[in-house]
């Protein structure tokens, strides 16, 4: 009995699509990416309970210091990518001369043309009116997921400062940031029931 064309088409089509989405299905599994297929773990993967994190701190030519907060509001791009630009240019490489080049452009960009946030590019971080930035200091904190409160950036378990900008010495008419480090820090207040709440 002979085959149609249009059958066998179907038959291969139908084969074809069970042989994606069946790799498609062992590489989310498995956790891996190999192109054209990936994981799809951008929003849901399984993480530890403890990271590395950066944090920054800018300070004026008066010595006004903004932050440290996140280093997402260093650079126009996508907060992912401002990460992976830092630890490329502070901790894959070495050389010192790459590193200060960086920062002068990052606070000259600051200073000069400050841009708003949209979708996944964070708002420019900005200095105070009539005020230009003059210092950055970088730093690599740990954080512990159970036991830091994740909207206080300075409670963190440990911090190294990474590296500091600072040609004008002002940084040092600053004072030492207020880190909450774990050891140190209170705990945290217990939960308490709101009205109207069905929780115990």
């Amino acid at each position: 009995m002979a085959v149609s064309k249009s059958r066998i088409g179907w038959l291969l089509t139908i084969g074809a699509t069970a042989l994606t989405l069946g790799l498609q299905m062992r590489h989310t599994v498995k956790n891996t990416n190999r192109w054209p297929w990936c994981s799809y773990n951008m929003f849901s993967y399984r993480k530890s309970h403890r990271a590395m994190q950066l944090r920054t701190r800018l300070v004026t030519a008066s010595g006004v210091c903004v932050g440290p907060t996140d280093p997402w509001g260093l650079l126009p791009l996508e907060f992912f990518r401002v990460i992976s630009l830092l630890e490329r240019i502070f901790f894959t490489q070495q050389d010192m001369a790459v590193r200060e080049e960086f920062c002068r452009g990052v606070l000259a960009r600051l200073n000069r043309a400050p841009w708003k946030g949209w979708d996944e590019v964070k708002p420019a971080l900005l200095a105070p009116p009539g005020q230009r930035f003059a210092a950055l200091e970088l730093y690599l904190v740990a954080v512990d997921f159970d036991r830091c409160d994740p909207v206080d950036r300075l409670h963190v378990e440990s911090v190294e400062l990474v590296h500091r900008h600072d040609p004008d010495g002002v940084a040092a008419t600053c004072p030492p940031p207020r880190w909450r480090l774990l050891d140190t820090a209170p705990a945290p207040a217990p939960a308490t029931q709101t009205e109207g709440s069905t929780r115990p």
